[in-house]
């Protein structure tokens, strides 16, 4: 009978207890996914700053006449019994085509035999000079022989006094052509004088300038190799291209630290020489920013899913290894915090930075497979995916302001000047930061060194 009156009142406590157990929200408290390394640093692209050095043949003619002797040659020659006087009678004219240097060198030969001397005959020896650089950069001439600008006469006088002039002037051209080259490599070895010029540059490069004082903006460069490309002798000037290979980017905050200083390297020959100048500038993006942009669509939203309704109350982005993590705290039909995760991706044409491959992290998944499986289906991972963007227009243009303003007129030294003209723009890779994402934002364009 006990058991008869106590059974009803069993039965409505059960009912109870079980009606207020079905009202009870879910909830739950997902862990953040595990820290994952972040990589330290990004690929870096080399640039090639171009060292141009010219001369007119009209200067090197010109020194040319200032250290070749006025007295050529005094002496036998091969022909027995014929001695020669020869003098450099004005200056000597260069011209610079077809890769070559030609030189004509006027002069005056008297020839005496058997004390018949011939009055001075003037006359002009050509000459064909053509150069090359070597690993140990010195200019080296190779100097042959052409011949005379004028007829001159086979014989003067006859009998025991006739005197063949062409043919013992010709004779004495080997001489005539030693000497010649000796002077021109000297001369062109001391004009240009690559090794010393080249190493002075280098040792400036490795020490970073200031780009702008306000932004604390450093340009540093860490050059690698000298290459050159061969010596051209055209229009009537002598050129020769010198690139300088490095890498350039631009620092901002305290003056970059500066390692060991590099030797000159041995000089490397090339057949053609790549001019583009490559700087980078990286372009940072705080979270917070990003989450700014995205909290008048996401924070205090309802997002709804099969008759639940959860509000976002917080959300927060920062980064993991090559990933974002987005954590996000609710209330409504679920209290909780979870954690989502998504790649970083950038649109070239449209200039946004967005994320894509937002998904539920494992953990915070399993979660709520156990709990709340409802919002996996939800539209709050493709709304998040939708909002969490950023439109990086203006970064880029101040990236490009700032590599143009490093590279427009920089003086490196008293009589040297790096000049150059940014003329692309384009992102590299991303490097993700506990607070921050760098975008390697790489300008493209031509730079040079200018003597002064």
């Amino acid at each position: 009978m006990v058991l008869s009156r106590i059974s009803p009142l069993l039965l409505l406590l059960f009912t109870l207890t079980a009606s207020a157990c079905s009202t009870v929200k879910p909830s739950l408290t997902a862990q953040p996914p595990d820290a994952a390394p972040f990589r330290s640093a990004l690929p870096k692209e080399l640039s090639s700053i171009s060292v141009p050095i010219e001369a007119s043949a009209e200067e090197i003619g010109r020194t040319l006449s200032k250290v070749v002797p006025a007295r050529l040659y005094q002496g036998a020659t091969k022909t027995v019994g014929i001695s020669a006087d020869l003098r450099r009678n004005g200056p000597i004219e260069v011209a610079a085509q077809d890769n070559a240097l030609f030189l004509t060198l006027p002069i005056t030969a008297s020839l005496s035999y058997a004390g018949f001397q011939t009055p001075p005959l003037p006359l002009k020896l050509r000459f064909r000079a053509a150069a090359s650089i070597g690993s140990d950069w010195r200019v080296s001439v190779d100097l042959r022989y052409l011949g005379l600008s004028e007829l001159l006469t086979e014989q003067i006088g006859s009998g025991p006094f006739a005197i063949k002039p062409r043919a013992a002037i010709e004779g004495l051209t080997q001489p005539l052509q030693q000497l010649l080259s000796n002077q021109v490599n000297k001369q062109l070895n001391d004009s240009f004088s690559l090794k010393a010029k080249v190493a002075q540059i280098w040792d400036t490069a490795q020490k970073p300038i200031l780009v702008d004082r306000k932004l604390n903006a450093w340009l540093k460069l860490s050059p690698r190799e000298v290459t050159l490309f061969p010596l051209k002798a055209q229009g009537n000037r002598v050129s020769l291209a010198i690139g300088i290979i490095t890498y350039a980017e631009v620092v901002l905050g305290q003056q970059p630290e500066t390692g060991a200083p590099l030797p000159l390297p041995p000089l490397r020959l090339v057949n053609s020489l790549d001019r583009t100048f490559r700087l980078t500038v990286n372009a940072d993006l705080y979270y917070k920013d990003l989450s700014s942009a995205a909290a008048p669509f996401l924070l205090n939203k309802e997002f709804n899913s099969d008759g639940r309704m959860i509000v976002v109350k917080s959300f927060e982005v920062y980064g993991n290894g090559d990933r974002f993590v987005i954590k996000v705290v609710t209330e409504g039909s679920l209290d909780g915090t979870f954690y989502l995760t998504g790649k970083p991706r950038f649109n070239a044409r449209s200039k946004v930075l967005s994320v894509e491959e937002v998904d539920f992290d494992l953990q915070s998944k399993s979660l709520l497979v156990q709990s709340a499986d409802w919002l996996l289906h939800s539209t709050i991972r493709d709304r998040i995916q939708d909002r969490l963007n950023l439109d990086l227009s203006r970064q880029l243009e101040e990236s490009r302001e700032l590599a143009g303003k490093a590279i427009a007129q920089r003086k490196l030294l008293d009589q040297v000047s790096l000049k150059g003209e940014i003329k692309t723009l384009k992102i590299g890779e991303f490097l993700l930061g506990p607070d921050r994402i760098s975008l390697q934002v790489v300008a493209e364009g031509e730079s040079a060194l200018v003597l002064h």
